[in-house]
């Protein structure tokens, strides 16, 4: 048997984990650990990922956050660079770095209730993210990105992740069947606003430029309209 035979041999009686391990091993030490660190230790530039989820570490890839285009700096969703078996593989082999091979703290997703989620998402998301998901400036250079191009897995990764500045929802505060539900309505919100050719449902989106500053330009012109309301009804009296 030639030697290549033989590596062909061992590697058709690998177990597939292992297989993944390795290649995951290679996609990780060529696009992630400049900055992760060979063990994941972390570095001046970038955090450790020992400890880490597996849904912390898929949904920053299956984002397109990672790999960093510019190490340091809060990256925005884009395009993933990875397809889903790599993005698997490196997350399988993140994992083994802290001797971890469960990957049960990925989302389990089923069908939800869009009514209670949308209950829900008003509770807790639509301040930061708007009352239709297409996000908004919350603050210091942060936005809470547009949701509609989110897939269900990713809104119920970012709940018990909480990227950024996001909160993180644990089960107490959000069951899995919550969780489901919300995902369920963002979906269902997408879907009707692609119905209505792109309208806003939710009102006049005033350039996406956040509740704060939406609020206050709320309050301006109908101030300014009740003042010249009153004024106008004091003219006609003097008159």
């Amino acid at each position: 048997m030639t030697p290549a035979a033989a590596i062909l041999a061992l590697l058709a009686l690998a177990p597939p984990a292992a297989l993944a391990r390795d290649e995951g091993a290679v996609l990780y030490d060529t696009n992630c650990s400049s900055c992760h660190g060979i063990r994941g230790e972390g570095s001046n530039v970038a955090p450790p990922l020992i400890g880490k989820s597996a849904a912390a570490v898929h949904f920053m890839m299956d984002t397109g956050r990672m790999p960093a285009a510019v190490p340091g700096v809060n990256e925005i969703p884009r395009p993933p660079r990875f397809t889903q078996r790599q993005i698997d593989q490196i997350v399988t082999h993140v994992m083994s770095l802290a001797g971890e091979r469960s990957r049960r703290s990925l989302p389990m997703l089923q069908a939800g209730n869009v009514k209670h989620g949308g209950e829900l998402y008003s509770e807790n998301c639509a301040q930061c993210h708007g009352a239709v998901g297409d996000g908004a400036s919350v603050g210091a250079n942060n936005v809470a990105p547009n949701l509609a191009t989110a897939t269900a897995f990713q809104i119920a990764e970012a709940v018990r992740v909480g990227p950024g500045i996001m909160p993180r929802f644990g089960t107490k505060a959000l069951s899995d069947r919550d969780v489901d539900d919300i995902a369920a309505y963002v979906k269902d919100v997408e879907t009707r606003a692609g119905d209505l050719n792109g309208a806003n449902s939710g009102g006049l989106p005033l350039a996406h430029i956040g509740p704060a500053a939406e609020g206050f330009v709320a309050w301006f012109f109908g101030m300014g309209a009740l003042l010249l309301f009153i004024r106008a009804i004091g003219t006609a009296g003097n008159n």
